[in-house]
């Protein structure tokens, strides 16, 4: 069911949402206020593309070109973003429901007020990102590069870090009780994960990477 904020927007649905979003970027001008379905952008160049007050709905950016790009006050729902390049990328009051990110790059991204839910992000490389106010639920960021990381205010719960990279990102005050911490790779004697909160399962995780034994 739409909501009453993207049923006040245009509707542009398949081809022609594709064509409108493509026809906006080659003019260098910023989609706003629009409600798009089912466009099909998938290994497009769209740099610097400029999306504010919009709906995006089951739309495909499988390997799309969208360094620099930035979504403002957007809702992003069942959209595919595998393998996408968003490298200097800006979300601004977004939310991503049910959407997947497998093995996209975002790289030195700035993500704010920024919330992931039901979603895949896979494989994802997020080296040097700064993150405000970002809350992920319910997400599987399994094998994702997560290095480096700026971060405030981020809110972990029900997350599949399994086998993800953290080196350079500090988890201090994180609670990551509900969170999957299994063949996890960081620094020097997991340093990244001192004052983090975990149960009893996490801690014997961690232990093992440590190479401590728990009987």
């Amino acid at each position: 069911m739409r909501t009453n904020a993207a049923a006040a927007q245009p509707l542009l649905e398949g081809a022609e949402a594709s064509q409108r979003i493509y026809a906006l970027a080659a003019a260098e001008e910023q989609a706003e206020n629009l409600h798009f379905t089912g466009a099909d952008l998938s290994g497009e160049a769209l740099e610097k593309m400029d999306f504010a007050h919009c709906t995006l709905e089951s739309c495909r950016f499988s390997g799309t070109e969208l360094t620099g790009a930035s979504f403002t006050d957007c809702i992003l729902h069942g959209c595919d973003f595998s393998g996408a390049v968003l490298l200097d990328s800006f979300f601004s009051k977004c939310t991503f429901s049910g959407c997947k990110l497998t093995g996209a790059n975002l790289g030195e991204c700035r993500l704010r007020g920024v919330d992931f839910a039901d979603s895949i992000l896979t494989l994802s490389g997020w080296e040097g990102a700064r993150w405000d106010t970002v809350a992920f639920s319910q997400c599987n960021l399994s094998e994702a590069l997560l290095t480096g990381i700026v971060h405030k205010h981020l809110t972990l719960r029900d997350a599949n870090l399994s086998g993800a990279c953290v080196t350079g990102t500090s988890l201090k005050g994180l609670d990551l009780r509900s969170c999957t911490l299994t063949n996890l790779s960081a620094g020097e004697n997991l340093r990244e994960f001192r004052g983090a909160i975990v149960d009893m399962i996490g801690a014997a995780e961690l232990a093992r990477a440590l190479g401590v034994h728990i009987e």
